[in-house]
């Protein structure tokens, strides 16, 4: 986990936070002081304020890659984060101080886009271009794959799945988290592999030819569409 900010889900609303374990990475600090200092400040704020300490810090844990064992950390909102940044002082803290505050505007202005109308009816609009695309796949390219002499046919789907997300430059399992212009992209990705399927399976075109047709159709389409580098948040 290296990403800035993260979507928390507060009351089912997103939210946007930072994890006290990449604070801790960005402004070179051991990661059990970065903990001493929200516990410090999660005590304190009841003695001033009435308002909740959820409100600035949550606790949760991650699970140690190297070990498997669990450990504490804490997920903060963007005032929880202006709390605890207060202390950090230095060129290289301000460097990261400003990096913070722009990659939390940015979260925040996605936040309110996925929000409207406008977002919620082009994921919907995508989801079913991917129903179309996938139906193609399994029910024509799997197929001729297979009569082709493919042993792996069943994982076209994840291979053209991949091929979508690597051209718009998201992870896996992430366009709950693309912006609508991202979307939109997908979109006309997936409506465009869907018709090249049809057409080359109808020529009899080799499986693996059509995927190189489709990938160099959308390295093009995706080129047209002048789509900015993406800056994805687990």
């Amino acid at each position: 986990m290296n990403e800035m900010i993260a979507l928390g889900l507060k009351a089912k609303n997103d939210e946007a936070v930072a994890s006290s374990r990449v604070i801790a990475e960005k402004f070179d600090k051991r990661h059990d002081n970065v903990i001493r200092d929200i516990e410090k400040l999660i005590e304190g704020i009841p003695k001033i304020e009435e308002t909740p300490v959820h409100r600035y810090f949550i606790k949760t844990n991650y699970i140690h890659e190297q070990n498997k064992q669990r450990y504490k950390e804490y997920l903060m909102t963007r005032d929880g984060f202006t709390l605890l940044a207060m202390g950090f002082t230095g060129a290289k803290a301000l460097k990261w101080k400003l990096k913070y505050i722009k990659a939390f505007n940015r979260m925040e202005k996605f936040i309110r886009e996925k929000l409207s109308s406008e977002w919620q009816e082009t994921r919907i609009k995508g989801k079913l271009a991917r129903r179309n695309e996938t139906d193609v796949i399994m029910t024509r390219l799997i197929p001729l794959a297979e009569l082709q002499g493919s042993k792996n046919a069943g994982k076209l789907y994840m291979t053209y799945s991949k091929l979508v997300n690597k051209c718009v430059g998201i992870p896996a399992n992430s366009r709950d988290k693309a912006t609508r212009r991202t979307l939109d992209v997908i979109f006309n990705l997936e409506n465009l592999i869907e018709h090249v399927i049809d057409e080359e399976v109808e020529k009899g075109t080799y499986y693996k030819d059509i995927y190189q047709i489709c990938k160099a159709k959308c390295k093009l389409l995706v080129e047209l569409s002048y789509l900015p580098e993406q800056k994805m948040i687990a």
